[in-house]
């Protein structure tokens, strides 16, 4: 839901507020993806030797601070202020990828790998969707209230038409991207929850035995 639900954001406010065009930012995801290649095989590694909750809280927290990052951009950010926090939140999603599929592998007997798969990429896509909602919805809805406020505490000090049509642009721009920061740290705070409670993961000795069993 964090995923999705912020990320999606990412080429809007590039295109728009920093004016890359769509190839350009296709380009800031290239390093993502390589990041989450080195980082899902690392994650791989340690099923078995450390139990799958471990992994999964600090990937998912290492994920959280690169929503948080993300919520330092303005208008002012270069590629790489898009690319470290993208990396960083890459890294964390991939580092516990291999161990979210396992113990959901191995929560069920294995003619029923098959189905449970399927149930974690449905919560998964449903989670996504209903993120982009939601979160799409906290931008309006943030957007507009900054503006509110930011208008309400500001003064336009001239009666030149110009002048006004730019204060308003200018408050508008700033209400904007204080409606993006927010969409992010809303996310940190849903990546945080979730790394909480990945503590409580446990997967039931009962169908361990059958496993062994079959």
């Amino acid at each position: 839901m964090a995923l999705m639900g912020s990320v999606f954001l990412i080429p809007l406010f590039a295109q728009t507020y920093i004016g890359y065009t769509a190839t350009q930012t296709g380009y800031l995801f290239i390093p993502m993806a390589f990041v989450m290649m080195i980082a899902a095989p690392l994650g791989g590694n340690l099923i078995g030797k450390v139990q799958a909750r471990w992994i999964i809280m600090i990937s998912t927290f290492v994920a959280g601070i690169g929503f948080y990052l993300f919520s330092y951009l303005d208008p002012r950010s270069t590629a790489i202020d898009i690319i470290i926090p993208m990396s960083v939140m890459a890294f964390g999603m991939g580092f516990g990828m291999a161990q979210r599929t396992n113990i959901v592998a191995s929560a069920v007997p294995p003619r029923e790998i098959g189905g449970a798969s399927s149930v974690l990429a449905l919560v998964r896509n449903i989670s996504g969707a209903f993120g982009i909602a939601v979160f799409g919805t906290i931008l309006q809805n943030s957007i507009k209230n900054n503006v509110m406020e930011i208008g309400k505490y500001s003064t336009i000090n001239s009666h030149d038409p110009k002048i006004i049509q730019e204060a308003i642009g200018l408050m508008i721009l700033k209400a904007q991207v204080m409606g993006y920061d927010r969409v992010f740290l809303v996310a940190f705070f849903v990546a945080m929850f979730g790394t909480i409670l990945a503590y409580w993961i446990k997967v039931s000795k009962v169908v361990h035995a059958e496993v062994f069993v079959e």
